[in-house]
């Protein structure tokens, strides 16, 4: 993992860190992606406690790009919602992000802070990330702005209200007592709308105005209080690129080239927020045509997308757009709109999208691979074991049997963690007498060791099912076909404590351990195979009658005589007429049955 770290960009964003299933297993933001996801590799400056068990499993490092720390953190809540990854701490409800809320459906509509979005018809603008600063946000706009805070049920005309103290000192015009009306009031919610939706130039200018002028008669704390008010609108109203209440489903496409190939991302909005991206690569392009390479991208991508949202932002125009977007809509089964943005906030997703892509396409560069094919656990077990390498084919062995009969073992196998069934193999026991697991254990490793000498095929780890006794017989296996090199352990059922050769001390793993479920998984598939072999031959075996030795007895005669007689000892007792009523039971056939189980009852 430490390679990549070093080839992250110093710019803030968001991590996710992957194990080799591609699942999500933390969600971090940073200021610098490169400083804070290449602390993870330094044990003595690991960010959090659950750093060092969550690295064990830790596949992939993958990134997004934010233009500042604010939209790091409102997109790491997106994903972490969207993910719920095991080792970040989950967020509830009541602690989302507030909005500020406009109830423009009212006749007079009012300015209120709130943590729940809803389709009222109200305009919502946020999320923010300190409630004090919104507060003080308000506190400002109803300066500038006197726009009501009250939660009174306010009618178009004839209100019966009293004015309240907001209104003594500027901050609400009265139209809870009908002081103004409904269309001068709707020029202070429209200037209100436009500040939160980014212009506060106004508000701004008239703030510093309003310092300047405190400055110019020498009322500097004054000028101060302006100078901080200032501050605290430029912080609650710092964009969020990444969220809006729009509730809209959008794919925002971002291109980067780099010679003849290029990087497509596709960042997805759903209900307004940013939940996923991909990254595609496309060969061939021309950096000098990115009409060209927009419009194959676009048409591949979108071929066989199993979602087609709304709205599709572009980075720049296609080839014949009317044609695309009918495509792109019948698709769908509604309309779908190609926007290519100039400015605002769909502006800056474009920005951020291509951004990234030029990032990862450096990546790709530089050679720096994310997705390598080893398995976190298989890496464990390599280290448990002071492997050379992680072990590709591991091997497991059980023996089944019932007292001295029936005795077999097993063989299954896992390649590259995963199970090789047409592998598997399965032995009945030939050398040994009575019941002794170890003995038949030597004898099962030896003969499937003698066969992986001729095949030049040995694998790289054996695993036994039981503990240091059957470790031992099957160590002497290996010792005698000078094989004591081949890594092998035991795992004992009782307590899943792993054994080593000539080690006293076992390894335990906690029960959650992946490494653990692997290794437990082979046990189990070789216990049942084992089981299942015993089980066909125990079948087999009581499913065999005394009958089938008698000359021209087969099936049907034998069920015959089963069925009118009841047991073998009633078909023994019986005389040569009593067999001749069986239906198909001649008279020699008769004597042989007479005959031969009179034979075997004086052996027995």
């Amino acid at each position: 993992m430490a390679s990549p770290f070093k080839n992250l960009p110093a710019s803030p964003g968001v991590y996710l860190m992957k194990n080799v299933q591609g699942e999500v297993l933390y969600v971090g933001k940073a200021s610098s992606l490169r400083h804070r996801v290449a602390s993870y590799s330094q044990s003595s400056a690991q960010p959090n406690f659950l750093a060092k068990p969550m690295m064990r499993y830790v596949n992939d490092v993958d990134y997004v790009v934010t233009a500042n720390s604010v939209e790091a953190l409102i997109l790491e809540n997106n994903l972490i919602k969207e993910h719920q990854p095991r080792y970040n701490v989950k967020l509830k409800d009541d602690k989302r992000y507030p909005y500020l809320k406009i109830s423009v459906q009212e006749p007079f509509p009012r300015l209120s802070v709130t943590r729940q979005t809803d389709n009222s018809g109200a305009r919502f603008y946020g999320p923010f990330v300190h409630v004090r600063a919104i507060r003080q946000t308000i506190k400002q706009l109803t300066k500038v702005f006197p726009i009501r805070t009250c939660g009174l049920d306010l009618k178009a005309s004839e209100n019966p209200y009293r004015v309240c103290l907001d209104y003594h000192i500027n901050r609400c015009p009265g139209p809870c007592a009908n002081l103004i009306n409904a269309t001068e009031y709707d020029e202070i919610v429209q200037n209100v709308c436009r500040f939160l939706s980014g212009n506060t130039r106004q508000v701004i200018q008239e703030l510093k105005e309003k310092m300047e002028s405190a400055a110019a008669v020498l009322d500097f704390e004054g000028a101060a209080r302006y100078r901080d008010r200032i501050d605290m609108v430029n912080q609650a109203v710092a964009r969020q690129n990444l969220d809006t209440v729009s509730a809209a489903d959008e794919d925002v496409i971002g291109i980067a080239y780099n010679g003849t190939e290029a990087c497509a991302q596709v960042l997805m909005v759903r209900d307004g927020k940013l939940i996923d991206r991909e990254h595609y690569f496309l060969n061939d392009v021309d950096s000098e045509l990115p009409i060209q390479s927009l419009t194959a991208f676009v048409q591949q991508y979108y071929q066989n997308a199993s979602f087609i949202p709304k709205t599709i932002v572009l980075p720049n125009e296609t080839e014949m757009p009317e044609a695309i977007q009918k495509w792109l809509s019948e698709k769908r089964g509604s309309g779908t709109n190609l926007h290519i943005p100039q400015k605002g906030r769909m502006r800056r997703l474009v920005e951020m999208a291509s951004k990234n892509a030029e990032l990862i396409l450096a990546q790709k560069e530089t050679h720096v691979v994310y997705k390598a094919g080893d398995n976190p656990a298989l890496i464990e077990l390599q280290e448990l074991l002071n492997l050379s390498r992680p072990p590709q084919r591991i091997e497991g062995f059980d023996i089944s049997n019932l007292g001295n009969q029936f005795a077999v073992g097993s063989m299954v196998v896992l390649e590259d963690g995963a199970p090789a069934k047409s592998e598997y193999r399965r032995f009945k026991i030939r050398t040994v007498k009575g019941q002794d697991d170890f003995a038949m254990m030597n004898e099962v490793l030896s003969r499937r060791m003698r066969r992986a000498i001729e095949e030049n095929a040995l694998p790289d780890l054996i695993l036994i099912d039981g503990g240091k006794g059957q470790l031992s017989a099957a160590c002497e296996a290996l010792e005698t076909l000078n094989l004591s090199h081949l890594p092998i352990i035991g795992l004992a059922k009782r307590f899943e404590h792993i054994f080593l050769p000539k080690q006293p001390d076992p390894i335990v793993l906690r029960h959650d351990n992946p490494t653990l479920h692997l290794i437990q998984h082979l046990r189990d598939e070789a216990h049942r195979f084992a089981l299942a072999y015993h089980r066909k031959l125990r079948t087999r075996a009581l499913s065999h009658s005394i009958l089938d030795e008698i000359p021209n007895v087969g099936t049907k005669r034998k069920q015959a005589l089963l069925q009118h007689f009841g047991s073998i000892e009633n078909i023994r007792g019986a005389s040569l007429d009593q067999l001749l009523c069986v239906k198909g039971i001649t008279h020699g056939i008769a004597a042989n049955i007479r005959k031969h189980l009179s034979e075997r009852g004086k052996q027995a």
